[in-house]
């Protein structure tokens, strides 16, 4: 079996290189967002409907739930790196293999993260899908 092709010597690369040597300032309010969602873990994101009346399920929870869904999920290529939920919202944070089309793959993934988590709460739940990050490699 022949050895598989480096992905960082293909040319194309070069492209992720300069992207990389790029600084990208931090998006406004992130960080504060970020401290504001692990202070609230104990929020309730989700009252989920029952025979027995409502059952309140945490922030931490759904982060939990949605983080193992989305391992699960996530496609050939796409790695999870971070799920948080944020005013209701869960945010996934990915990491895709060079060569991966990443809006079809971050499509794809919230479109199944979406419908698992309504299955599984009984309940619509928002999620957004970014891409974070591009990785040589294998998966």
């Amino acid at each position: 079996m022949a050895e598989p092709e480096d992905p960082e010597s293909d040319p194309r690369w070069d492209a992720v290189r300069a992207a990389a040597r790029r600084r990208v300032p931090t998006p406004p309010g992130l960080v504060e967002r970020v401290l504001r969602a692990v202070a609230r873990g104990r929020r309730t994101a989700v009252d989920v409907p029952g025979e027995a009346g409502r059952l309140r399920v945490t922030e931490g929870v759904v982060t939990r739930l949605a983080r193992t869904i989305a391992a699960e999920r996530a496609p050939d290529g796409v790695r999870v790196s971070a799920v948080a939920v944020e005013d209701d919202v869960v945010e996934v944070l990915v990491s895709v293999r060079f060569g991966v089309v990443a809006d079809e793959a971050a499509e794809g993934l919230r479109r199944d993260v979406t419908a698992e988590l309504a299955r599984q709460l009984g309940t619509a739940t928002t999620v957004n899908v970014h891409v974070v990050d591009v990785h040589p490699g294998r998966n």
